[in-house]
């Protein structure tokens, strides 16, 4: 009541001063008037008056006015003032902006992230003109309490959004600005978690798109059109974002037609690009798959019959890699580990089959020297002299006692194995260990010698080209 009260008063006194402004106006005129008719000899003329001199004046007589105060100001606005009805005849022009302050968090396992940002929306409603009641007054700047008073706003709001909130600190972070034409700025600093386009394919190589998607929740396109602002659509505080893993590349928006049971909708997307920051994955990931590609390749140039050597070699390797499902790299690197553990697995067939060709060449030749022994009528002491004549030192007297086992072995009958086989082995008939000197002793392989040689040049020739082709395509395109 009080409130009505001061605004009926003030719209009186308003009204008397005009009125008397008015009046005293006229009164000089008068007077002018009359004071050039009594004085016709006098024709000196005043100087004109130049724009630059009315803008003097008007400053001078703004710095003496006092003028009104916001809030009575705005009460005498809201007088015949309905906030349910459009401004202007429909639809309703509303310009939007935003200025990003800040991108705090992008998280790819929930595919969001947060950001921070002022939103403003500008409209023109002339029934919110004072230029009039106060033409020294630029703006008019409202508290946030007078926001719900006035039209219920365009109700621009981020629809994409999985939450989002208006900044309090301390007080709601809402700013309602009103120009003497009408035109009404309304502006919110918001922080809000939006959705990202993610593509792991290309991961850690990929580019992320994070967007923002505005419309008006409670008008159509038939009530409210929203368009961006043409000099400064969407601006930055800071050129560059300090984010942990991505860098902010570039910024997109633009304007789409949406099309819902309940009509047709003016929507303004924002669209924020991002690529990953891939050097910690070069040192974490490539380089150490680098040094495990090339450590399985040593084997080729270790002697075939090291095979523990070598294996222990090749399957550390693999071990020490870890597999992920996104990153190819990674499949390959163990594809090429698991091909030279393969050509590891040929070369020592390959040698087992040459030590069985071996050992069953020398079993022949014991087996005919044993025959000859057993044969009644041969001179025994010419075999006996052939035998010590092949196994005179001590290493072929050791290979001597093995192959005459090895016979007992093949032949169980012991009547038929003579008396004196031993004779010249010096060492009693009995299964002794085999010398570990006897089984490092074996010639290499010839065979295995080349697929060594061809696999050391073949596999780094490919790896090569692997390298060649992926960062060509997940560099280039």
């Amino acid at each position: 009541m009080i409130n009505t009260v001061q605004a009926v008063l003030l719209e009186v006194l308003l009204t008397i001063a005009n009125n008397h402004s008015i009046v005293t106006d006229a009164a000089h005129q008068n007077r002018t008037h009359h004071h050039h008719h009594n004085n016709d000899h006098i024709t000196t003329p005043l100087p004109p008056i130049t724009p630059r001199d009315a803008a003097t004046v008007d400053q001078v007589n703004c710095a003496n006015a006092t003028g009104e105060k916001s809030q009575d100001l705005a009460l005498v606005l809201m007088q015949n003032y309905s906030r349910n009805s459009l401004p202007e005849p429909s639809p309703v022009e509303v310009t939007v902006e935003i200025t990003i302050q800040d991108i705090s968090d992008i998280s790819v396992i929930t595919g969001t992230f947060v950001i921070d940002f002022w939103i403003s929306a500008i409209w023109l409603d002339s029934r919110l003109q004072f230029s009039h009641m106060d033409p020294c007054r630029k703006n008019l700047s409202l508290d946030h309490d007078m926001e719900p008073k006035l039209w219920l706003s365009p109700n621009v709001c981020v629809v994409n959004s999985k939450a989002t909130k208006v900044h309090d600190s301390p007080k709601p972070n809402i700013l309602l600005m009103i120009f003497p034409n009408g035109t009404t700025w309304l502006n919110y600093r918001i922080r809000s978690e939006a959705p990202c386009e993610l593509n792991l394919k290309r991961f850690p190589l990929d580019a992320i798109k994070c967007n923002l998607m505005f419309e008006s929740y409670s008008y159509n396109a038939a009530e409210v059109r929203l368009n961006w602002l043409e000099w400064s659509a969407v601006s930055t505080v800071k050129d560059d974002f300090n984010l942990p893993d991505f860098k902010m590349v570039n910024i997109t928006y633009g304007k789409q037609i949406e099309v819902y049971t309940a009509g047709i909708w003016h929507r303004l997307s924002v669209d924020i690009h991002f690529e990953r920051l891939y050097g910690f994955y070069i040192l974490q990931i490539y380089l150490p798959t680098y040094t495990l590609i090339v450590l399985s390749w040593v084997a080729f140039w270790m002697d075939t019959r090291a095979l523990p050597a070598r294996i222990t070699l090749s399957v550390s390797a693999l071990m020490t890699s870890v597999v992920k499902a996104v990153d190819i790299w990674m499949f390959s690197c163990v594809a090429f580990i698991f091909c030279s553990l393969l050509e590891l697995a040929v070369v020592a067939y390959n040698d087992k089959l040459e030590d069985q060709k071996v050992r069953t060449k020398k079993m022949s030749t014991i087996g005919n020297m044993l025959m000859r022994a057993s044969i009644p009528g041969v001179d025994n002491t010419k075999v006996r002299d052939r035998r010590g004549a092949i196994f005179s030192d001590a290493h072929n007297r050791d290979l001597c006692r093995k192959l005459a086992i090895s016979e007992l072995a093949v032949n169980p009958d012991a009547d038929a194995i003579p008396t004196n086989l031993f004779d010249d082995c010096k060492v009693p008939p009995m299964i002794p260990s085999i010398p570990q000197k006897l089984r490092k002793s074996r010639p290499s392989s010839e065979l295995g010698a080349k697929i060594d040689r061809v696999a050391s040049i073949v596999f780094p020739m490919v790896f090569a080209l692997f390298n060649f082709c992926y960062w060509s395509f997940y560099l280039l395109y």
